[in-house]
């Protein structure tokens, strides 16, 4: 987010008026302002970056002032500065020779990281509810299906698109929240009970792998991209949601021809002639087949 919306390349055609000095900080003396190929003062939108020097030349020994000790480094040479030469943890960008970028940067990256915990404040308040309604609907292999296609629209908006962010990653919270929540309880439907927690384990493994394996192949995006991760990097995870809309149609293919067991819903006995509702009925596998159990002696811990 960052690099598409918070903190965009400074602007083309505009430089600071002395080049090769700093452009904000106690080292400057007076000021030194962005300028365009008009001498005007540039504009630099609220997303972009301000503008840095094309080149720094600075040691310890030259300055006077006490506050040097705290740089991390004892020159400074850099005969063609980019933004990935400032390091605005070290006290020489951030306070004495670009504070006006490092500045910028940290309310650009507290921004970003708000709008990236939205995905996960919608899964935390709406997968409750959403597992019980799945609970009451079925439709799992239909939600799965679609939630994949909600994240395939999303990371393509954000490959391709210049729309902000905030929808985006309400879209993805969504889609995550709806896929959690058909995901884990299509498990007991799909394998037989003796096996439940090896498939458990086995999806664990699984979604480790891809924790794993992920990273490293969004480093090597990110490599080839020319250091940057738009859009290759989302085009990524728009290809691995189209391959999950994919199985996902295969799958409800696959359950129509089963029986419908993951796009159906617990039976509910209906009130009887006296007015008492019937047992809840589920299935239970029995030598290879399913059968109706009721719903004391499914959750009995000694059948």
């Amino acid at each position: 987010l960052l690099e598409r919306d918070y903190f965009t390349a400074s602007p083309g055609g505009c430089a600071l008026e002395w080049p090769g000095e700093c452009s904000a900080g106690y080292l400057v003396s007076g000021s030194n302002q962005a300028l365009d190929e008009d001498g005007d003062v540039c504009d630099v939108a609220p997303g972009q970056a301000p503008v840095l020097p094309s080149s720094v030349d600075h040691a310890r020994s030259d300055t006077a002032d006490e506050r040097s000790a705290e740089w991390e480094e004892d020159s400074y040479i850099y005969p063609s500065l980019t933004p990935g030469d400032v390091d605005c943890g070290d006290p020489f960008w951030k306070d004495a020779c670009t504070s006006d970028f490092c500045a910028k940067q940290n309310a650009a990256t507290e921004e970003a990281g708000r709008v990236m915990s939205i995905p996960y404040l919608i899964s935390a308040l709406s997968s409750p509810p959403l597992g019980h309604l799945v609970d009451r609907v079925g439709k799992r292999a239909k939600i799965a299906a679609a939630s994949s296609a909600l994240l395939f629209v999303v990371h393509l908006t954000m490959a391709l698109s210049s729309i902000p962010p905030v929808l985006p990653m309400v879209g993805q919270g969504v889609a995550y929240s709806l896929y959690a929540s058909v995901l884990w309880p299509s498990v007991p439907l799909t394998v037989p009970r003796r096996l439940t927690g090896t498939a458990f384990g086995v999806i664990t493994s699984l979604q480790n792998v891809g924790l794993a394996l992920f990273p490293l192949a969004v480093a090597g995006i990110y490599r080839s991209g020319g250091g940057r991760y738009v859009p290759g990097v989302e085009l990524f995870f728009a290809s691995c949601a189209a391959v999950g809309v994919a199985v996902g149609v295969a799958m409800n293919m696959l359950d129509m021809r089963q029986g419908g067991r993951l796009n159906g819903v617990a039976s509910e006995g209906e009130r009887g002639d006296d007015g008492e509702e019937e047992v809840i009925s589920f299935d239970r596998e029995k030598d290879g087949d399913f059968v109706a159990v009721d719903e004391d002696e499914y959750f009995s811990p000694l059948t």
